[in-house]
């Protein structure tokens, strides 16, 4: 039986506002299909009623649920003061939203690009305000269409009446949509507005000084570093050796768990080391921009940025000067996107979990089953087992991993056995001893550690290149498994310089950090080297060396961890949270008593904070790279991001690659191209997509590029079969099998035992001989005639 609905009833209840924000959605879903529609006519979508469709009316089901459950008491209050008043209050507020919604949709649709915070600067740039023309077209169709659908609504009065308790149902709708990954398309246009307008009003750290580039300043090149060497005429080759949580607990002249790195501390006596040392973060990724680019964090840590401002970099510097750079890890190069910033660095060598091959020891499990990669004998093993002598100077960076958490380290129980045969010593205070006996995984670790870097160093020096050769030994932060005295015991590390270079060996006791790493090396290099280092840089740090313990207006930020920078110092105050301490001779922090200046670093702190926000998020760090990411791009390539947002929307990027193989798969190479790019920039070190891409190039014919990308790849990942395998598909294919058997060396130095290779190295044997080209004069150099057979 039909219900006769009287829209001017006068009395109304929660059936009523029900019904309306029932109307309100549908016509969210009108505005998502004339989106979809419009995206599909312009060729950026495949079809119509897709995911991202889908998505769409989740996204808009959740902000229709928000806005219920903001609109539902008012409505009630009004409701009881007068009758319709909160009907017609509701009602002018969703024709609002819903006019709102289509003119952003058009927009969106017109520019392919989201509007946020700074809208009105963003539509003056883009289209003008022109297209507010549309208002009345989109507030009549609002007003119709939430009319017709409020009369729809009553076919199913019934069941909307069985909804209660309502507002249970759409929070727990709004909670839901929460937990889905969001994309300009397929997100409430109003929504995002709103949000990030909220945002940005909201935000007290906001910067609002008048100066475009804050951080910028003239570089003052400081040579004292270079005074403490005996250099040579040939440029300096550079080895880091940065070690996961090993602080100042353990190295160090007054370190409580010295005795658990012996070796490393046996080189502060033969070397440059810094014992007021600090790392300017809570976290191992985040340390890297630190040391090498003395840069700002920004929110979540500087490798997390959605878009890498340019910098200038050590890489930087090395690779223009003509330096070979290596990044050595045991570990996933892609965490915390530390693999996305050594690419946009231009790092020659970048070796990761997945370059190692199968002679090689994997770290054991964990409980859950996640081994961390490979522990730290087997990073430096792989290191000399790779290395081959180059004509110019190199830069090698090792980032160690084996004092961490799980702390699963080779020989274990010969290690804890070691442990329990040092806690015995009598220097070594009682409840120190308690603490060692309770964390033995840990302590062994260390010892482990300490030795692998021992036995690297023993190797670099039986090199010619080791008397030419400067070694930069710090940690990444202090343990945070054990207990620390104060706020700065996470950050303090040891810093060590050494060399057989050095003069003679000295303790500096300025306090420093880890962004003070590279303006003195910069110095060094261009002091004694004239190596190019730019007249202005954006550098937190300023150099390792200055008169007494403090200098005088310094400024140390400490970035603890994500989106929590809680530390800063300045001179020789601290401030944590909302303590203000001052600092002792030993990094010990005391209450500052009647010292003046609280408010001045209250005020410092909240400048650098708005400061490390605003450089971040508007690549205000130099001059002449001021674009903004999305103002440089073409709107063919906005279009193409709509369309990889239409497929992909999420962080896991193996299912990307998935869907760009099930594309190629299907014939459509043109899409899957362009996912593959997308995934590569975000995840330059994904292999998969790499092999991918090269044999769509094949499938292409397009062999020469094809073959260049695998080469590439293989160079890369030397103990992948499958980069090998699409290799030896573009050879076969090409007709270039002669370089089949250049890669059979390469398969037998890796001990990539395969049937499928085999088959393949077999065909293109078999096809040359075929051929009558296995023997011919240009072939002989790839042949191996005792290996091969061949007699």
């Amino acid at each position: 039986m039909r219900t006769k609905i009287d829209i001017r009833a006068k009395k109304r209840d929660l059936r009523d506002f029900i019904r309306l924000i029932l109307a309100f959605y549908l016509c969210q879903l009108v505005i998502a299909i004339y989106q979809n529609i419009r995206l599909y006519s312009a060729g950026v979508f495949d079809g119509i009623l897709n995911k991202s469709f889908l998505l769409l009316a989740v996204h808009h089901l959740g902000f229709a649920s928000l806005t219920a459950l903001a609109l539902v008491f008012p409505f009630k209050f009004l409701e009881q003061l007068k009758s319709d008043a909160g009907f017609k209050m509701v009602t002018m507020i969703l024709v609002f939203l819903l006019g709102a919604e289509g003119l952003l949709t058009r927009y969106y649709i017109a520019n392919y690009e989201i509007l946020g915070a700074g809208f009105t600067d963003r539509i003056e740039a883009t289209t003008g305000w022109t297209f507010l023309y549309y208002i009345p077209v989109f507030v009549f169709f609002a007003i119709s269409l939430l009319y017709l659908f409020y009369r729809i609504t009553a076919n199913f009065y019934s069941a909307v009446s069985r909804m209660y308790p309502f507002t249970i149902i759409i929070f727990s709708l709004f909670l839901a949509t929460l937990i889905t990954r969001k994309n300009p398309v397929n997100e409430n246009k109003t929504e995002h507005l709103i949000y990030h307008q909220m945002k940005e009003s909201l935000d007290f750290n906001k910067y609002e000084g008048q100066e475009e580039y804050p951080l910028l300043r003239p570089l003052e090149s400081s040579s004292a570093l270079a005074s403490h060497f005996q250099l040579k005429q040939e440029r300096p080759n550079i080895v880091f050796i940065i070690m996961d949580g090993v602080g100042s607990d353990f190295i160090g002249e007054k370190a409580p768990f010295k005795a658990f790195m012996p070796y490393l501390n046996s080189l502060l006596n033969e070397s440059l080391y810094w014992p007021h040392g600090l790392s300017n973060t809570g976290e191992p990724a985040a340390s890297i921009p630190s040391i090498f680019g003395s840069l700002p964090f920004g929110e979540e840590g500087f490798t997390n940025l959605e878009s890498l401002p340019e910098s200038y970099t050590l890489f930087d510097l090395l690779n223009e000067d003509g330096y070979q750079t290596s990044f050595n890890f045991g570990g996933n190069i892609s965490l915390e996107n530390l693999g996305r910033f050594l690419h946009h660095e231009g790092v020659d060598l970048i070796s990761g979990r997945k370059t190692f091959g199968p002679q090689y020891l994997l770290q054991e499990e964990d409980a859950a089953g996640i081994s961390l990669g490979y522990p730290d004998a087997e990073l430096f093993r792989k290191w000399f087992d790779d290395y081959t002598s180059v004509d110019r100077p190199r830069l090698d960076v090792f980032l160690t991993q084996s004092t961490k958490s799980p702390f699963l380290i080779p020989s274990l129980d010969k290690y804890e056995k070691k442990v329990e045969e040092i806690s015995t010593q009598a220097e070594i205070a009682d409840r120190n001893k308690r603490l060692i006996r309770k964390n033995e995984e840990i302590f062994a670790s260390l010892l482990y550690t300490d030795q692998a870097v021992r036995t690297f160093m023993e190797g670099y020096k039986r090199k010619a290149e080791f008397y030419n050769t400067i070694f930069i030994i710090t940690g990444t932060h202090n343990l945070s498994e054990l207990p620390q005295k104060d706020y700065l015991g996470r950050y303090r590390v040891p810093l060590i310089i050494s060399s057989p270079m050095l003069i003679s060996p000295s303790r500096i006791n300025s306090l420093v950090a880890h962004t003070d790493v590279l303006p003195e090396l910069a110095g060094l290099l261009h002091s004694q080297y004239q190596v190019s280092v730019p007249e202005m840089v954006s550098w937190l740090g300023t150099g390792l060396f200055h008169e007494g313990f403090f200098e005088k207006d310094k400024i140390i930020p400490l970035f603890r961890h994500r989106g929590n920078i809680q530390e800063y110092i300045r001179g020789n105050v601290c401030i944590s949270g909302n303590s203000v301490y001052r600092i002792g001779a030993d990094l010990n922090l005391f209450e500052p008593g009647e010292a003046g200046g609280v408010d001045e670093l209250r005020t410092s702190f909240r400048n650098f904070k708005a400061i490390n926000q605003y450089v971040t998020r508007n690549n205000k760090l130099l001059p002449g790279n001021t674009l903004a990411k999305d103002e440089v791009n073409t709107l063919k390539e906005k279009s193409e991001m709509v369309w990889i947002n239409s497929v992909f929307n999420s962080d896991d990027y193996d299912n990307a690659y998935r869907t760009a193989r099930d594309l190629a798969i299907s014939g459509d190479r043109e899409r899957a191209l362009l996912l593959c790019e997308h995934i590569l920039k975000e995840v330059p070190g994904h292999a998969d997509t790499e092999i991918l891409k090269g044999r769509i190039f094949a499938w292409n014919k397009e062999y020469e590029q094809a073959a260049q990308l695998l080469e590439k790849t293989i160079k890369k990942y030397p103990v992948y079969a499958d980069a090998y395998s699409a290799l030896l598909d573009v050879y076969f294919w090409s007709d270039t099998n002669y370089k089949a058997l250049d890669l059979k060396a390469l398969i037998k130095k890796h001990r990539l035992d395969s049937e499928e290779l085999r088959s393949k190295i077999k065909r293109a044997e078999d096809k040359m001989k075929k051929d009558q080209t296995l023997f011919r004069d240009d072939n002989l150099g790839y042949l191996n005639f005792e290996e091969d057979g061949y007699e």
